[in-house]
């Protein structure tokens, strides 16, 4: 039965996808692309990789073995969680990408570059303090994060010494330098800040903000020359990025740390097992996760959480330090998913996030949710002028889209948003506080100037002379063309 579900899992899939590929709305824009590449990897490649491989490292890990039924479980509800999102998606924001530009946007855009440097003056030097720091806590602990401590209940991690935001403001440095590179032009030498911060990130063993980055400056770059997907060459690339994904995560990026310290001394945490399969380790383990939510609600939990996981957006932006007593992960949690195993570093994905939340019903209304509100956002941008401020959160909004469709939880929207939407807010506010002219007001302009100009080059018309009045030759020509 498990085996038949793996086959209609690929059917379901490729039917979507051919029907998105064929419709007006297909796209690199779109959200539905990055939801499809997602879960055609980890629903649907990586199941049948796992099937023939026997994967059993995860199961080991957590101390759990999943039945048959919890397996064919997870298979249905994913696929159904897919076409779900799919249809809500297309429905709110079935529209063809159209790119609003013009002289004006591109003037618009030169006239903030004076703007932008101020807020890189001010964001770059705390990114840069933030990223040392997660620099020196990866060399000595292999963690990223030093002061972090797992609650023994829930399994989060929690910062006890230092401030989470400080911690969380190196991911500035991946907006900082995609803008740049867009702002000039992609020059060799406006892409290396994006370089520098590729590197010293993947140093710290963290991937998600480097690719974020890499991502957003590609879509950028589509976005100048009117590309709605990208050539082969870039997608040649993109593989190459995710291969390099498992790579780093190997040693925690401990290898390039050495290769830039020179220090052969320190020590390489290594997080993959010898005998660790193909596509077996945790990085992409989002079918096993699920399996384990499975496994545990609501068969031995007796309950779900009914979506209490949405209010932890109103506790997560208050400090522990200002609330010591502050909840750990969602408040009023009613479910510890420590009591059926040791589900360390699980992500939920949205479908599992919605059977988490409401079983069958959770994960219709999730994925509808989700889909039905991003093809919202797709389409008011299209369908906007779409300045310059608001094509780069665009940009930079869509890929951060990958990392919450593997969490499947609203507040890592909030919390990777706060730090790579933030220094394009702090953006616009200096921009209108420094009157510079939005793409809007000098087009407005332009057409009022040219509205006067031609009223100075064409004056009005002088009415015509009466006929008696008229020179008798005239006259008679006159009444011989009215005549005819």
């Amino acid at each position: 039965m498990y085996e038949v579900a793996l086959v209609l899992s690929v059917v379901c899939f490729a039917a979507v996808v051919i029907i998105f590929a064929r419709s007006d709305a297909f796209s690199v824009f779109h959200p539905l692309t990055y939801y499809s590449l997602f879960h055609g990897f980890i629903f649907v490649f990586r199941p049948i990789v796992a099937y023939f491989s026997d994967f059993t490292y995860v199961y080991r890990a957590y101390h759990f073995i999943p039945s048959d039924s919890d397996k064919l479980t997870v298979i249905l509800a994913a696929n159904l969680g897919f076409l779900c999102f799919a249809a809500a998606s297309l429905r709110s924001g079935g529209v063809a990408m159209r790119f609003n530009r013009d002289p004006f946007t591109d003037q618009e855009r030169d006239r903030l570059k004076g703007a932008f440097l101020w807020v890189a003056a001010i964001c770059v030097p705390i990114g840069a303090y933030s990223l040392a720091r997660v620099w020196t806590s990866a060399a000595t602990t292999g963690l990223g994060y030093e002061g972090m401590v797992r609650d023994a209940a829930t399994g989060v991690y929690i910062n006890t010494t230092g401030n989470g935001y400080l911690a969380e403001a190196q991911l500035m440095l991946a907006t900082c330098s995609a803008m740049l590179a867009w702002l000039y032009r992609f020059r060799l030498l406006a892409l290396m800040p994006l370089i520098l911060f590729v590197i010293f990130r993947a140093g710290t063993g963290g991937r998600g903000p480097f690719v974020t980055a890499l991502i957003s400056v590609g879509l950028l770059w589509l976005y100048e020359h009117r590309q709605r997907l990208p050539r082969l060459r870039a997608v040649v690339l993109a593989t190459v990025l995710v291969a390099s994904f498992g790579v780093i995560g190997d040693d925690r990026g401990a290898s390039i740390r050495r290769a830039i310290t020179g220090d052969s001394q320190s020590e390489i945490f290594a997080y993959k097992r010898e005998d660790e399969r193909f596509l077996e380790g945790m990085d992409f383990a989002n079918l096993e996760y699920f399996e384990y939510l499975v496994y545990a609600v609501p068969q031995r939990s007796g309950t779900h959480s009914y979506f209490n996981d949405v209010l932890q957006v109103f506790t997560e932006p208050v400090p522990r330090a200002l609330w010591p007593n502050k909840p750990v992960g969602a408040p009023f949690t009613r479910i510890f998913l420590f009591d059926y195993g040791n589900p360390v570093g699980m992500t939920k994905s949205l479908p599992g996030q919605g059977w988490y939340s409401l079983g069958w019903l959770g994960v219709i209304i999730w994925c509808s949710l989700w889909g039905w509100v991003l093809g919202l956002i797709y389409r008011r941008f299209v369908e906007s002028p779409q300045n310059s401020i608001k094509t780069a959160a665009f940009m930079m909004f869509l890929p951060i889209m990958v990392i919450a469709y593997r969490d499947g939880e609203l507040v890592t929207v909030f919390r990777q948003g706060l730090f790579f939407i933030g220094p394009l807010v702090l953006w616009a506010w200096l921009a209108r506080g420094l009157g510079i002219p939005t793409a809007q007001q000098a087009r407005a302009d332009a057409i009022r100037r040219r509205r006067r100009e031609e009223e100075v080059l064409e004056p009005p018309a002088q009415p015509l002379p009466e006929l008696a009045d008229l020179p008798p030759a005239v006259r008679r020509r006159r009444m011989a063309l009215q005549q005819q």
